[in-house]
């Protein structure tokens, strides 16, 4: 059975400010992927959502990340056999997509 994962993301950089982070960060997304043996295969913007995919042991995971004014979504179903790592999957987002969303130190 697929598992629904919902990750939400709090920030302070109003929308514009998000997606321009968000853009300009999956080249790090991309290597941290590769470090995990997983890989970015599809990504298309439509406005201010991102449609992706992921590779990882033999399955592709689909998925969307909706930025909005003072948060970001990040919606995926897993398939059974991934299941396993939804709660890891959760944190690890969480953590990147913080990292991502910060505000820069002044």
């Amino acid at each position: 059975m697929a598992k629904p994962v919902s990750i939400t993301i709090s920030h302070d950089l109003g929308r514009d400010g998000a997606l321009n982070r968000l853009r300009s960060g999956l080249d790090r997304i991309r290597d941290k992927l590769g470090m995990v043996r997983m890989q970015l295969v599809e990504e298309n913007w439509q406005g201010d959502s991102l449609h992706f995919g992921v590779a990882a042991l033999g399955h592709t995971v689909r998925g969307r990340v909706d930025v909005e004014e003072a948060l970001v979504r990040v919606e995926v179903t897993l398939p059974w056999m991934l299941a396993v790592f939804a709660e890891k999957l959760k944190i690890g987002v969480e953590k990147q997509g913080q990292i991502l969303l910060e505000k820069p130190k002044a």
